[in-house]
């Protein structure tokens, strides 16, 4: 009989992933390449060509505040446009009156990113589709990295699956869907995970 003990809450996910490495398919050559970061940024790196990425992980608000010089009154206008977002001067209406006038782009930090979960078999910063992701019945199985995926082929073939004495709320399992959990599809599903293991 395998007995498998649960691991904590966090142990796999987006956010604890990002030291050891999101493994991800390149956006340019559909090869195998990793997601890292650190405080200040994220990192794409491809090992099949060596493509690069980085992004910065503080969030900003782009805006032009101003007084108009028609009614007088002050105002600031939101830029949303990422293209408009780096001119150091831009045209704006002024949204009492309408008049056009040029104004300075401000650049301020606003938030800080924090990790978003993987979505839609996507990882969070780079937008770039898990390695190992498939699907059972249109449902999306996917894993971070080697480690998340050894993790969910331990956990969902035992056969005694067990909550850590130490740990008396969430555990990792927690965050897997029903689907997978459910004892009439678990041995399918494991069949996939080890296919994806192959990769």
């Amino acid at each position: 009989m395998r007995r498998m003990v649960d691991e904590p809450y966090f142990t796999h996910s987006a956010y604890s992933a990002l030291t050891t490495g999101i493994q991800v398919k390149c956006s340019k050559c559909h090869g195998p390449g990793i997601v890292t970061a650190d405080k200040d940024y994220a990192y794409f790196r491809c090992y099949n060509c060596g493509h690069q990425e980085t992004r910065e992980r503080t969030i900003y608000r782009y805006d032009v505040h101003n007084q108009c010089r028609n009614c007088g009154r002050y105002y600031r206008m939101d830029i949303k446009d990422e293209a408009k977002q780096h001119f150091p001067v831009l045209h704006v209406a002024c949204p009492h009156c309408g008049t056009m006038m040029p104004g300075k782009v401000h650049k301020t930090a606003e938030a800080y990113a924090y990790i978003a979960e993987i979505k839609d078999g996507k990882e969070p910063y780079f937008g770039l589709e898990l390695w190992f992701l498939t699907s059972f019945q249109g449902k999306p199985v996917w894993a971070l990295n080697r480690e998340h995926l050894a993790y969910l082929i331990g956990y969902l073939s035992a056969d005694l699956r067990e909550k850590p004495f130490s740990i008396p709320r969430k555990t990792q399992a927690d965050h897997l869907p029903t689907f997978m959990k459910t004892s009439k599809n678990r041995k399918r599903i494991v069949k996939l995970l080890k296919k994806m293991q192959e990769r």
